[in-house]
């Protein structure tokens, strides 16, 4: 089973070694957890890697951070993604679903009010930016912000699901990052998507204890333990028994 798909390597050290050498291309992962967590080091590693490494473009969609403020702090890890952006090698879109005009923040009307379902406006973004460039990798991040724009829970697993086929059609391998505790409901990304990825972390004492799990991936041979994983300047790390000394 797992040896007759493509395979798309992650660019995190120690994770391809646990899902059987890779995601399957060209389907939609949710990358899931609180904040804090890594989810957005995550999805840059996987699109940076993926344009330096594997000659795979890649296309971010942020919702809620500032572009300018994301490069600068992929920075601490040795990512230039100014490089890579006038390569046409990444693309990042600004997709918040608001504006800042004259220091005031508001509903960005143009992107978002009036749609018949979530999503519509924006996968047409996303379409477009993947002509653009040609691109293999797609991460939105995150998802969460869309979902507290709209209380209609059926037309909005609609409109996601229409979203994660479009980008499954473009044949691109997408991360959809998703905001999410063990307490909270189970968000819809996770029933529309073929793989879930948690990240977690826990206070011990002055520390901070990260772990990675693979709560599904589809058609995929893959660890159902909990890894620990690490941060430090070249980026995330998956930690697990057989690289541990």
């Amino acid at each position: 089973m797992d040896a007759t798909y493509s395979k798309v390597k992650t660019g995190i050290p120690g994770l391809d070694s646990v899902i059987s050498g890779g995601m399957k291309s060209g389907r939609s992962v949710t990358v899931s957890g609180p904040a804090g967590s890594g989810k957005t080091t995550f999805g840059l590693q996987f699109l940076h890697s993926g344009a330096k490494d594997f000659e795979e473009p890649g296309v971010y969609v942020t919702m809620a951070q500032n572009i300018r403020e994301i490069k600068d702090d992929c920075k601490s890890y040795g990512w230039d993604f100014d490089n890579l952006i006038s390569n046409d090698k990444i693309l990042m879109v600004d997709a918040r679903p608001f504006k800042i005009q004259e220091e005031l923040i508001g509903k960005d009307d143009s992107l978002y009010r009036g749609e018949q379902l979530p999503f519509e406006h924006l996968t047409k973004l996303i379409l477009s930016s993947i002509k653009r460039i040609e691109a293999k990798r797609v991460v939105i991040d995150s998802v969460t912000i869309l979902s507290i724009q709209y209380s209609d829970k059926f037309s909005m697993r609609q409109g996601l699901q229409a979203m994660v086929q479009a980008l499954e059609n473009f044949g691109v391998t997408s991360l959809i990052l998703s905001e999410n505790s063990d307490h909270s409901e189970i968000p819809l990304e996770w029933f529309v998507t073929s793989g879930i990825i948690q990240l977690r972390h826990t206070r011990t004492g002055d520390t901070m204890e990260r772990t990675i799990q693979i709560t599904k991936m589809r058609g995929i041979k893959h660890s159902e333990q909990i890894h620990p994983i690490e941060l430090d300047s070249d980026g995330m790390h998956l930690l697990h028994p057989r690289l541990l000394p």
